[in-house]
């Protein structure tokens, strides 16, 4: 994973932790789960796409309107007048500029971002599962290989981050540290102009919406994928128009395919799926043959070695 140098800096002083939770992912081939239906596990592969939904019906309801309204309780706080302070040093027309954006922006991002679910997978998660995702997200978990989220492009227009679980002292305390290092580095941020800085801080705003969600989701270890249909178009993305769960609505789906001229790397299911886990369920070895006849029909090698039962002793009835 190569990054440019501004990528780089801009990452240190704006959305500290996040490059090192990518590193983590590359240097030490970090895996991840996407807990689901069986039936949603069988169109994922069948179809070779993963769909991406309005963040508005997503499991946790509050979901970036949560991120939304820490960003305004913590803004307009005494670590936000810091933070204002410390950027109106550098250019005074900057901070109106960057709320004139967020008033703009944060009511689409909130009702316009489509997103699909991940979480880091443990190696000592390989048989079983992790519980608290059986209990909240179905009965099957995809475990897949990390490349086509460490890819370093933007040609797809789908972008994957690392959740942050931060209460308003959590993310008092990221901003403190955010400012320490816009007062570290004022030289260079006056270099960049004040164009650049309303955009870094446009970012950085909207990073901390999409991926921020409450201490009691910790556990989940969730990476978010995200898309913005809004904002640009992409080659491998595609708009429908389903029912779930009741509810009609878009959706965007991804495909699954090796497009490296798009982006996509690794991503076809014979290379991208690591194993598949059947989590508690009343007929676990029905589920298992029925997977494994599905992971050999698109062109899975091995899927005796591919398919595992979870040994969770879980109630499901």
């Amino acid at each position: 994973m190569q990054l440019d140098e501004s990528i780089i800096k801009y990452n240190q002083i704006f959305l500290p932790g996040l490059l090192e939770a990518m590193l983590d992912v590359v240097q030490n081939n970090r895996r991840f789960a996407y807990y689901t239906g069986a039936e949603t596990a069988m169109k994922v592969i069948r179809n070779g796409e993963l769909w991406f939904r309005n963040a508005m019906v997503m499991n946790d309801f509050s979901e970036i309107a949560y991120g939304l309204n820490l960003i305004r309780k913590v803004f307009s706080g005494p670590q936000g007048d810091r933070f204002r302070k410390a950027v109106n040093d550098i250019f005074p027309e900057v901070m109106e500029k960057v709320d004139a954006s967020f008033t703009e922006w944060n009511a689409d991002w909130e009702l316009e971002t489509y997103i699909a679910c991940v979480s880091l997978h443990d190696d000592s998660e390989d048989q079983s599962g992790r519980l608290s995702m059986w209990r909240a997200y179905g009965d099957t978990a995809l475990i897949v290989n990390n490349t086509p989220m460490t890819a370093v492009t933007d040609l797809l227009g789908v972008f994957s981050v690392p959740v942050s679980y931060l209460d308003e002292a959590g993310l008092d305390a990221k901003l403190s540290g955010i400012v320490d290092e816009i007062l570290k580095n004022r030289t260079y941020l006056m270099e960049l102009g004040p164009d650049v800085l309303v955009g870094y801080m446009h970012h950085m705003l909207f990073n901390i919406a999409i991926a921020t969600k409450h201490p009691g989701f910790a556990e989940e270890k969730e990476w978010r994928l995200f898309f913005r249909p809004n904002e640009r178009q992409s080659p491998g993305m595609r708009c429908e128009t389903v029912v779930v769960g009741g509810v009609p609505q878009n959706i965007w789906a991804l495909s699954l395919v090796d497009d490296p001229d798009n982006g996509l790397h690794g991503a076809a299911i014979p290379s991208l799926l690591d194993r598949l886990i059947v989590g508690p369920t009343e007929h676990p070895y029905v589920c298992g043959q029925a997977f494994r006849r599905i992971l050999s029909d698109v062109g899975v090698a091995d899927v005796g070695k591919k398919v595992f039962v979870s040994d969770i002793p879980l109630r499901t009835g």
